[in-house]
């Protein structure tokens, strides 16, 4: 069976992380989150990745090439205007022939779920999606179940959660061409209803049934998801060698991931649910707890860094803090409360020595901040925060 991925799409929602990069490709524990399901897709038995592409595309197919490396096949289909993930469904259509699997490659995947998607559809014969309980919407809408066949997919729950939401993930046939192509165009680009619509458009002719995963699952929207699959990731299964270049006094948690060139400094502790890029370089007495820290990022001596996304070829001063815990954060007009969040500091942005990032605050890509500045709130990227 072939599987193909969505992975089209920018990720505005993270801010200043996917400027240079499509969101399938942001890191959970030193991995691109896009390399994660394709490789469970060909645990699964998959014979072909069909990947459709478009935002920053380079970026993954530069990655993932024709495939040798992953011992299948890839694919590419260009979507190359971003309208939601039903059009770049479709646009796979003749990359396909008879069922399928379809995931977004925007969200980590387990294999076992895989197998029941696949083993439901053979049963029944009917397309069928995957539903996980959350406490909070999804963009692809929420599910309501009669049994195992959805009788309704709606943009917003209609119940109190924890709700049914779709858990992007399926096994379709020709026939959802046919429901995406009748569905309203109109929606397709906005939070996409596109894909809600179409599994409605199934639903109502009675050919969409659903699994309901009980298993872990992460939806990774905004920079606090990305956090924590991090950290879920991790708890399954950290670092079980210390790099050589790790210094000796250096605490590194089993719940903790460090690419093999990085340098880290005397009396370092790196604490449960941080990740080390490549080429990633901290200095002596440094703090790093709950941390993404991308490929060639410096970290100064004496830093304290919480709850924390720092972007490629970041630099961090030294004694700069990120405070790190609970923050009220706006992304696209919507305040959402009391997430866990320190800061966001995108790539290649200079914080100089002690300044200070409240919790909440993202700084965009190039910022310069000088020395001894208190950063809040968004800092647009190729800014320069000056003291006083």
């Amino acid at each position: 069976m072939r599987t193909v991925i969505l992975a089209a799409g920018r990720g505005g929602r993270l801010g200043p992380l996917t400027e240079l990069r499509p969101k399938p490709m942001l890191p959970v524990a030193n991995r691109p989150i896009l390399e994660s399901v394709v490789e469970t897709a060909i645990e699964a038995g998959t014979d072909e990745i069909v990947l459709v592409v478009g935002y920053r595309r380079d970026r993954i197919q530069d990655h993932f090439g024709d495939g040798d490396d992953w011992g299948v096949p890839v694919r590419y289909v260009v979507q190359e205007h971003q309208l939601g993930a039903a059009h770049a469904l479709s646009l796979a259509e003749s990359a396909v022939d008879g069922p399928f699997l379809a995931l977004h490659g925007d969200r980590p995947v387990d294999g076992d779920l895989l197998a029941r998607l696949t083993d439901r559809y053979e049963a029944s014969g009917r397309p069928t999606v995957a539903a996980a309980r959350s406490r909070r919407p999804t963009e692809y809408g929420a599910v309501e179940l009669d049994g195992e066949a959805v009788v309704g997919v709606s943009a917003e729950p209609t119940a109190d959660p924890p709700f049914l939401v779709n858990a992007g993930a399926y096994v379709f046939d020709e026939r959802v061409f046919d429901a995406v192509e009748a569905s309203d165009s109109d929606t397709r680009g906005d939070l996409d209803l596109g894909m809600a619509t179409a599994l409605q458009s199934l639903a109502d002719d009675g050919l969409l049934t659903a699994v309901v995963h009980g298993g872990s699952w992460q939806d990774v929207t905004y920079p606090w998801d990305l956090l924590s699959a991090n950290a879920a990731r991790l708890r399954d299964g950290g670092s079980t060698d210390v790099p050589d270049g790790v210094h000796e006094t250096a605490a590194v948690s089993g719940d903790a991931a460090l690419a093999e060139t990085v340098s880290v400094g005397s009396h370092v502790s790196v604490l449960p649910g941080t990740a080390l890029g490549r080429n990633v370089r901290v200095g002596s007495n440094v703090t790093l707890s709950n941390c993404i820290v991308l490929p060639g990022a410096e970290i100064g001596h004496g830093a304290v860094l919480s709850d924390c996304v720092v972007g490629e070829s970041a630099s961090v001063g030294p004694n700069v803090t990120v405070e790190g815990g609970d923050a009220d954060v706006v992304v696209d007009g919507r305040v959402h409360e009391d997430v866990r969040l320190g800061g966001v500091l995108g790539d290649r942005a200079t914080l100089r020595g002690n300044v200070t990032v409240r919790p909440g605050t993202t700084v965009g890509c190039d910022v310069r901040a000088d020395a001894g500045t208190v950063l809040d709130g968004r800092i647009d990227s190729r800014e320069t925060v000056r003291r006083g």
